[in-house]
């Protein structure tokens, strides 16, 4: 009984229409047992595939053997359905909804979204932050986990409960403010035409954030690197990582499958407008090898190596040509009748801008002049039907600058935290500080995108 209506939810949710949803998560908090489990007040009960049921006290061990859950001596048919009165228990944290213990996915927090909404805020940002990055935050998450779960519906869970996906702490975290934050923005999403948006977030860009396909491969006009708009600084605003030689050639080995020995120099050979490292070449006593530099930054170790918004040395942080977020509209009205854009004249034109349509002083002058976008829209509509005339996209600089080498080790100076993809959180609690509201926030770093309410 369990088993089936797991999966009639994973396939209600495969065929999600954007109108409505499933509104239970699943959350994988472990791969692999035993599982030790709790219960805040009452008891806990288990219900097993075959309708079994079990009271099984206030403390269990589960142990998983050959498709059984093990549970004192007595095998129930997995999957197996954990619930109770009160809040379930897990490695020192408490949880709402319930547990299921499958043999593919392992513990699964089965939780209502909003639910699983009030244990991400407080992990991913804190309850201190303003109110507006809160809410963003929340928007930006309900979205995120509900595209994931489109995503891995035959994997058998959602997410993870982790920086992997998004972290989640469960109810022990639970504040008021963030609460709250969760219940004003209830059912809220941000969807890119009839589509939930890939709502990709980190914790600082180091003032650019970075186009998705520069670092995954994969390309969406709502997902190229924006300049941050607000001068910030985070506890990451500028660091260092001293990374040994062999290290780097291991890392460098994982990526390409070639040993290209000593490591000798290591150079950062291209940059994006934003000056975020896109590639970087390794020379080695064997050869020499480049890559991308989120690959680089995977392989090494994310945690060392914070960001790939590198510098070639640990110069003062600031924010390079800031200007109106794009995607953003004025709080005045136009002053020009009829320079209004629709909703499809808004997604054509930031599809138009993310193509290279328009020129760089063209892309300043109507996200400053907010009232000349219908013009700029015409001429968008003019060169896309004749190509010949469009713009040419800009190259990639050539930077070829080396990282500072001491010793047997690398020293690389850098900015942010992250993958740089999506929104910045620190970016954004400068935005919210500033008074631009959730909607605003998300149209910068999401151009393109509308927030919408699902049922």
């Amino acid at each position: 009984m369990i088993r089936s209506k797991f999966f009639v939810i994973i396939a209600f949710i495969l065929t999600w229409p954007c109108e409505s949803f499933a509104r239970d998560v699943y959350v994988r908090l472990s791969n692999s047992g035993p599982y030790s489990i709790g219960i805040s007040q009452g008891m806990i009960t288990m219900t097993d595939a075959e309708g079994r049921l079990a009271n099984l006290g206030d403390s269990t061990e589960i142990t998983v053997n050959n498709g059984y859950a093990v549970i004192m001596g007595n095998n129930f048919l997995m999957p197996v359905r954990i619930s109770g009165s009160g809040l379930l228990q897990f490695k020192g944290r408490t949880y709402r909804g319930a547990f299921l213990i499958t043999q593919r996915a392992g513990l699964l927090n089965v939780v209502d979204v909003e639910d699983y909404l009030c244990g991400v805020l407080p992990a991913e940002v804190g309850a201190n932050w303003h109110n507006e990055a809160l809410r963003t935050q929340a928007i930006c998450a309900r979205t995120y986990v509900l595209k994931q779960s489109l995503k891995r519906a035959d994997k058998g869970f959602d997410v993870v409960d982790t920086d992997a996906d998004q972290v989640y702490k469960g109810a022990g975290v639970e504040t008021d403010k963030t609460n709250r934050a969760v219940a004003s923005t209830a059912g809220e999403v941000l969807t890119y035409g009839k589509e939930l948006a890939f709502t990709y977030f980190h914790s600082d860009s180091g003032g650019h954030t970075a186009d998705i396909a520069d670092v995954w491969g994969s390309d969406y006009p709502y997902l190229k690197g924006v300049p941050e708009v607000v001068n910030y600084k985070s506890p990451v605003s500028q660091w260092n990582a001293k990374i040994s030689s062999q290290k780097i050639r291991n890392a460098v080995q994982k990526v390409t499958g070639a040993d290209i020995g000593e490591i000798s120099e290591v150079q950062v050979s291209e940059v994006d407008d934003g000056g975020r490292a896109v590639t970087m070449t390794f020379i080695g006593s064997n050869g020499t090898k480049s890559m991308k530099a989120s690959q680089f930054r995977t392989a090494a170790g994310p945690r060392d190596l914070k960001s790939t918004m590198l510098t070639p040395s640990g110069g003062a942080f600031r924010v390079e040509n800031q200007t109106t977020p794009s995607g953003i509209v004025s709080e005045r009205k136009s002053q020009a009748s009829g320079n209004e854009l629709t909703f499809e004249e808004e997604q054509g034109i930031a599809k138009m801008a993310s193509e290279g349509v328009f020129t760089s002083t063209e892309l300043v002058d109507m996200l400053t002049n907010l009232d000349k976008r219908k013009k700029y829209y015409q001429i968008g509509i003019g060169r896309t039907g004749q190509k010949s005339q469009a713009p040419a996209k800009k190259p990639r600089n050539k930077y070829g600058y080396s990282i500072e080498k001491s010793g047997d080790n690398f020293i690389f100076y850098g900015r942010g935290w992250g993958h740089g993809v999506g929104m910045c959180q620190w970016g954004a609690m400068a935005m919210a500080e500033q008074g631009y509201k959730a909607e605003k926030i998300l149209a910068h770093y999401y151009p393109g995108t509308s927030v919408r309410k699902i049922k």
